[in-house]
């Protein structure tokens, strides 16, 4: 899944993308949400940061993820392109600035190189969204990816620290889950 995702070509990438971030920014809009988290994609996932273009009312605060270090998670506001520093791993995220309490976002946009209709997802193999996301309240987890990327006729074995996403939105829209927990 991987080498099928890092060989897309940038139209289809950039189409797919404006595609996707406009559902999730229309979805934020309908349920009146204040708060959004978002990522920086890496690797030819989903642009979710054309998010940020789509906001320029300022009607929703964009969160975006800053790796401390290997195991630290936190959400800094987006304020401007131009307020951007490396993380931890080297990708973009908002210098030091305003934090939120992660129970304060009310919905996560999280990617993952492949989803199941159960609302399971595969990462990079290291956990670190799993894990900071693992405490929150009252979770809206919204996996993206490509539509590619969604495996519907099979289940992704999960572990016991694994997060179940609530959605999946890919290019064709957002589904719910059959997520029988």
């Amino acid at each position: 899944m991987a080498d099928k995702r890092n060989n897309l070509n940038e139209s289809f990438i950039k189409a797919s993308s404006l595609k996707i971030a406009g559902i999730a920014y229309g979805y934020a809009m309908d349920n009146s949400f204040k708060n959004i988290a978002i990522y920086m994609s890496i690797k030819n996932e989903v642009r979710m940061e054309y998010i940020i273009e789509l906001n320029k009312g300022k009607n929703i605060d964009i969160f975006l993820p800053v790796c401390a270090n290997a195991d630290d998670i936190y959400y800094n506001k987006f304020e401007d392109i131009d307020s951007m520093r490396k993380d931890f791993f080297g990708i973009s995220c908002p210098k030091d600035g305003y934090s939120i309490n992660k129970n304060d976002i009310e919905a996560f946009f999280i990617p993952g190189l492949a989803f199941d209709l159960t609302g399971n997802r595969v990462g990079y193999g290291r956990g670190y969204f799993d894990k900071a996301l693992a405490d929150i309240s009252r979770p809206l987890f919204v996996g993206v990816c490509y539509e590619f990327q969604l495996i519907s006729c099979d289940v992704i074995e999960m572990n016991d620290y694994d997060v179940k996403m609530n959605y999946i939105l890919t290019e064709n829209g957002m589904r719910k889950v059959n997520n029988l927990e």
